[in-house]
This record gives C-alpha cells, sequence and structure tokens, in this order.
C-alpha cells in the first residue's frame, strides 16, 4: 500500500533538519570540524581567522542552534499530533470493542437466565412426572 506524502514543504524540511540534526553522523561530522576549526586557528603556521577564545566558532555554534532548534520543535509537534491521532482512533476502537462485548455479555447473561428458568421448569415437571407415577 503506498502511502500518500501530505506534509508542506516547511514540514518536510523541517522533518529532515530535525532527523539530521538529532542523528550520529550530524554529532561526529560537527565534533570533528570543530576539532579542525581549533586546530586551524592554534597552529602558529597558518593564518588565524578566529583566534583563542574562538568568538567566530562560537557565534557559529550559538546561530546552528539557534535556527536548528526550532526545526526540531516543529518536527517534533508534527510527530505528537499525528501520534495523538493515532491514540484517538485506538481508544475509540477500543471503545467500540468494549461496548461490542458488552452488548455479548447481556445477550449471554439474558441466555443464561432463559435458560436457568426452563431448567426449572424442567426439574418442576421431572418432580410432578415422579410423584405421578
Amino acid at each position: 500500500m503506498e502511502q500518500i506524502d501530505d506534509r508542506t514543504l516547511g514540514e518536510k524540511v523541517s522533518d529532515s533538519v530535525a532527523k539530521f540534526g538529532g542523528s550520529w553522523s550530524f554529532i561526529i561530522i560537527g565534533f570533528f570540524l570543530i576539532i579542525l576549526w581549533v586546530f586551524a586557528n592554534s597552529l602558529p603556521l597558518i593564518f588565524h581567522w578566529d583566534a583563542y577564545p574562538f568568538v567566530l566558532l562560537n557565534l557559529f555554534l550559538s546561530l546552528v542552534a539557534a535556527f536548528q532548534a526550532p526545526f526540531i520543535l516543529m518536527a517534533q509537534g508534527r510527530v505528537e499530533r499525528k501520534q495523538d491521532a493515532i491514540y484517538r482512533a485506538l481508544f475509540r476502537e477500543i471503545k467500540e470493542l468494549v461496548e461490542v462485548d458488552l452488548s455479548i455479555e447481556h445477550e449471554v447473561l439474558e441466555s443464561n437466565k432463559k435458560m436457568e428458568k426452563e431448567i426449572e421448569e424442567l426439574k418442576a415437571m421431572i418432580e410432578k412426572l415422579k410423584r405421578s407415577s
């Protein structure tokens, strides 16, 4: 069964950013880029575009976090809404099954009452037959 993707462009972008931003690939790549940045700006052989305490690096990391966080929050909000709809549908289904189960149980109890009444009538008839013979 083919599933239709009805997400908007913004939702697709936020899902992609959240998927990559929350992955080990992002963490590893970011870690190595930071290490490379620090070494490149610490070695005396290379031009220092961001000397210690690495203000430009801090600014860049803050910008990444500032733009990445809303994308991740949007993606999480969409997932929560989707899960909520699934849970509501599941609870409705369970409620319907319980209602069907209760109606069947009621029918069984009614049948049992009728059978008990018939058994009592049969016992009375048997007693009557025993006394008459």
